[in-house]
């Protein structure tokens, strides 16, 4: 069992007293010294170098499905062994905060909003007798439904408030499943240009093979190297697999998914860390159930479950934007190609300017 602590080994528990032992890639709360943490099933042992009776139990299973699969746990153990890391921190960054955290997979989110009876208050003499209510209840008329997270952030202190509001009818609480990723939410796909020599060439080899094979497309920018992807990422979308794309900053990310919504007529679910918790847990959520069949991502997407992945695109592969430098050092370039040659599927990257490894594994 993997637990996200700053070590580089597992640890055995024995399954909880009254359940089934949780499979490989569920969540288990453990006592782990003094405190509980958040353990990642990695395998079943059939015996371990501590005495039975020092073991310990599991405290609770948190799925009843793993949460990462098989494919996911062989590229965490993978990382952890090429890069020194401990295997805790790693299983970590391939998770969503809100995993780590012990929250269901489909969580329930709780919303704040104002009823008629709050609407019809007297802001101003409210105001004179209980400033803080009247600060919830204007912040809440501005809003309307507003989630309890969000409104954390402009009044950290509204729970001891809202306990009176609520009492008085004046706002009420509702716990909503999250919503569900939905990729049809884009616009009719617009066709293509006709492609030039160059690249029909490239997409014709691109084609030729369908198992695992790493391909270097180098072409400066406005050579029409996206066109190329487009191409190829629609064949395999039509066959109804996903294509994972990875990019190197989310300043790219805007321009790029306005392209591909155009182009392919489906929504991508997006990972990047200007997204809110929920957000990345939903799309994470997508990408793992295969709602999405397009998934783009900065460099941690490429730790993202796929449940039928057919193709990984690496835009600007030179990036360095894609070396992770603090804590779990990795390159998502090198580990995309990694995770294609596991998956046995195709891998591309794009750049303008290669890096002097790919150009000499080209020349190999």
């Amino acid at each position: 069992m993997a637990i996200n602590v700053p070590l580089s080994r597992e640890f055995d528990y024995l399954p909880p007293a009254d359940a089934p032992p949780p499979a490989p890639g569920a969540r288990v709360l453990v006592q782990f010294g003094p405190r509980r943490q958040i353990g990642v099933v990695m395998s079943h042992a059939t015996g371990s170098g501590v005495p039975e009776d020092k073991l310990r139990r599991c405290l609770e299973v948190l799925d009843e499905e793993p949460v990462l699969g098989d494919d996911e746990l062989r590229l965490v153990r993978f990382t952890s062994d090429y890069y020194h890391h401990p295997v805790g921190e790693v299983v970590a960054a391939a998770m969503p905060a809100l995993l780590r955290q012990g929250k269901a997979l489909h969580p329930v989110v709780e919303t704040i909003s104002i009823t008629d009876i709050g609407e019809s208050a007297d802001i101003e003499t409210l105001s004179k007798r209980a400033p803080k209510q009247a600060e919830l209840l204007e912040v809440l008329r501005d809003a309307g439904g507003i989630e309890a997270s969000s409104l954390t952030e402009v009044l950290p202190n509204w729970r001891r408030v809202a306990r009176s509001l609520l009492d008085k009818g004046m706002i009420r609480r509702i716990e909503l499943r999250a919503a569900e990723f939905d990729e049809t939410l884009a616009p009719e796909p617009v066709p293509g240009p006709t492609l030039n020599d160059d690249q029909q060439k490239a997409v014709a080899t691109l084609r030729s093979g369908g198992a695992f094979g790493a391909f270097l497309i180098e072409g400066v920018t406005g050579s029409g190297k996206t066109e190329v992807y487009l191409q190829r990422m629609q064949d395999i979308i039509e066959r109804g697999r996903q294509v994972l794309v990875l990019v190197p900053e989310i300043g790219l990310t805007p321009q790029l998914v306005a392209r591909l919504r155009q182009r392919l007529g489906i929504e991508p679910a997006l990972l990047h860390s200007a997204l809110t918790d929920i957000e990345r847990l939903s799309a994470w959520r997508a990408a793992r159930s295969g709602a999405a069949r397009l998934v783009v991502g900065t460099r941690s997407a490429v730790f993202v479950p796929l449940a039928n992945p057919g193709l990984i695109i690496v835009d600007e592969e030179h990036d360095q934007s894609f070396k992770q430098q603090e804590g779990l050092r990795y390159s998502a370039r090198d580990l995309a190609i990694v995770r294609a040659k596991q998956l046995d599927i195709p891998v591309v990257l794009g750049t303008a300017t290669p890096t002097l490894e790919m150009l000499q594994h080209c020349r190999d």
